[in-house]
């Protein structure tokens, strides 16, 4: 059996995913977190508790979908609960389960802290590429990642 090997440019391409990760990450929360009451990983729950909208977002649809570390995410969920950020609901599909729901107060700190981190994002990342540059890195990787869904084939 032949063995199948990465080229150089995509192990060149992975590493460099992996280097900006890991430079890029901190520096954001460092600055979301100087300039916000939030930091990257309570920002990053918001945003998926905003995007399931009203109905807010199952527990275990959270853990999925979050990008930031999953372990501590019931500590994180309270955390946001006592600052008011988010509230929890009976699922009304499931009575074990409770759905996730963003408050008043939780929107309003994530649009502040929105604009804060999306010029982060801009200065540190974006503003060094070319709008063809973003649109080919970011196909590429949604390919990629639609990839390695369960489900989606080899």
């Amino acid at each position: 059996m032949s063995r199948v090997r990465p080229t150089r440019e995509g192990l060149a391409a992975w590493r460099a995913i992996l280097e900006l990760h890991r430079t890029a990450l901190p520096l954001l929360d460092a600055e979301l977190s100087a300039g916000t009451p939030l930091d990257l990983q309570q920002y990053d729950a918001l945003l998926h508790v905003l995007e399931a909208g009203p109905e807010g977002i199952r527990m275990t649809d959270l853990a999925r979908g979050i990008v930031l570390s999953k372990s501590g995410l019931t500590a994180l969920v309270d955390r946001l609960e006592n600052d008011g950020l988010v509230r929890r609901t009976p699922d009304p599909d499931d009575r074990r389960a409770y759905r996730i729901v963003l408050t008043e107060e939780g929107e309003a700190a994530f649009r502040s802290a929105a604009s804060v981190h999306e010029a982060g994002i801009h200065r540190h990342v974006t503003s060094k590429l070319s709008r063809d540059e973003a649109v080919t890195i970011a196909t590429a990787l949604r390919r990629v990642e639609e990839s390695l869904r369960p489900g989606a084939g080899a």
